[in-house]
């Protein structure tokens, strides 16, 4: 069940204007506007997106003008002696054209999603519920799949929780699934019946899921421990759940549901130098024994303080097996940030500059960047491309406007262009160089 929002203890009326300009004909907006009284908050925000892409494979092939992406949001949150909620509703746009053989694909996205959180306060217990509701409507038009039509996807959930001053709590999660195509209606519904213990430093639940489709793992449990001591922060999560299986990927096989096990353990030390991260997490995704995947990842973070407002950072997350199929390569950043004022300290300089590397293990990569799922086709290979870049930010505010400045890809920017400054998203998108904006966000306050 989803957390609270912050409530503000003060009234204010805060908005904010983002714009930036780019490459590409890469044009953004991000608008907002927040209204907040003691214990009660409105949020409206808007954004909206256009670019053509460096080989014009953003323009859309029956519709021309508008934003590639767009969306508007409304959250409120209220709270008195003995009751809480908070509502929000929001829809995302893509109309979009993708890049193709021939002339370029489409896709066009409609999304419309909402959630109502409700607390109320008891004497000796405490009831929450909550309910979401999630619609999509999606058309994907390519050369590399035969059925390119719309394909609807509905998600409802409903939660009921009561919980007391000792730390139990028993609940109830219901959720119900029904995805549409031309050639695949496939409805889902299942439950979950759970009670949980919260203690000082851990939390664990256990519960039984049911469906009237088959269930691979019936029952479901977590475990969540955190401890804070002077040799530094541990915190340890384990999941076992089902899930629904992804409707594209699924087609070979008969099943609805899969069994997901998911796990991670993280350790941080710091002092007034030097912080460091290290963390370990795995999935394992199966449904007996049509299929069995398995992802493990490794991953560390270092920083280390020059001075007061300046650092040097490195981190990295690699898969621990390179004998693993379809899985991720290497990711790396490493950089330096720093802040500075100029003219009396009438303008304020943030600096970040920093190097952005990927390593590929793998000669096949089946990864669909579309339809985002491992496919079994192996004739379409979405090897990710290795790349090492480097990128600078530099954002200045004066009297409380922000002005960016963004050079993505520095030295093919500075003008050089050997292959190694050029890159690819994924195999499908075309090979790009530089990629530069310019943007000014602006804060009013009452």
């Amino acid at each position: 069940m989803p957390a609270f929002s912050p409530l503000p203890d003060s009234s204010s009326v805060n908005s904010f204007f983002d714009y930036y300009r780019g490459d590409y004909g890469l044009d953004k907006l991000d608008l907002g506007v927040r209204y907040f009284s003691k214990n009660q908050f409105i949020n409206i925000s808007g954004f909206k997106r256009s670019s053509l892409g460096n080989f014009g494979h953003y323009i859309h092939p029956s519709r021309s003008g508008g934003p590639i992406h767009q969306s508007y949001r409304i959250d409120y949150s209220k709270k008195n002696l003995k009751d809480r909620i908070e509502v929000s509703v929001a829809r995302y746009i893509t109309s979009s054209g993708i890049p193709d053989f021939i002339q370029n694909g489409s896709e066009n996205d409609n999304i419309v999603s909402s959630g109502i959180n409700y607390e109320k306060n008891l004497i000796n217990w405490k009831v929450r519920s909550y309910f979401s509701q999630f619609a999509q409507h999606r058309t994907l038009t390519h050369s590399l799949y035969t059925d390119s039509i719309s394909k609807y996807i509905n998600r409802n959930q409903f939660d009921f929780q009561l919980a007391n001053s000792n730390g139990y709590e028993f609940g109830i999660n219901q959720k119900f699934q029904l995805f549409n195509s031309n050639n695949n209606l496939r409805s889902i519904a299942w439950s979950s019946f759970y009670m949980r213990k919260r203690f000082t430093k851990f939390s664990i639940m256990a519960g039984i899921q049911t469906s009237n489709n088959e269930i691979y793992e019936p029952y479901t449990f977590l475990v969540n421990y955190q401890n804070v001591t002077r040799y530094g922060n541990f915190s340890l999560f384990v999941l076992s759940e089902s899930q629904p299986a992804h409707p594209d990927a699924n087609k070979p096989y008969t099943n609805n549901l899969e069994s997901k096990l998911k796990s991670s353990i993280n350790y941080e030390i710091s002092n007034k130098k030097l912080s460091l991260t290290a963390s370990l997490s795995d999935v394992k995704i199966n449904a007996k024994d049509l299929y069995n995947y398995n992802q493990s990842l490794v991953g560390l973070k270092i920083i280390y303080s020059l001075n007061t407002g300046w650092n040097i950072y490195y981190k990295t997350v690699k898969p621990i097996s390179l004998s693993q199929e379809n899985i991720l390569g290497a990711i790396s950043r490493s950089g330096l940030k720093g802040k500075f004022a100029l003219f009396q300290d009438n303008m304020k300089i943030n600096f970040h500059i920093w190097a952005d590397t990927y390593v590929n293990h793998n000669d096949s990569f089946t990864f669909d960047p579309f339809l985002q799922y491992y496919s079994r086709n192996k004739e379409n290979n979405f090897e990710i491309i290795n790349r090492n870049l480097a990128h600078l930010e530099i954002q200045s505010n004066i009297s409380g406007v922000l002005l960016n400045y963004k050079i993505y890809n520095l030295l093919n920017a500075l003008g050089s262009s050997n292959e190694d400054t050029f890159f690819k998203p994924n195999s499908i998108y075309p090979e790009i160089g530089r990629m530069m904006q310019f943007g000014v966000t602006w804060y009013f306050n009452n």
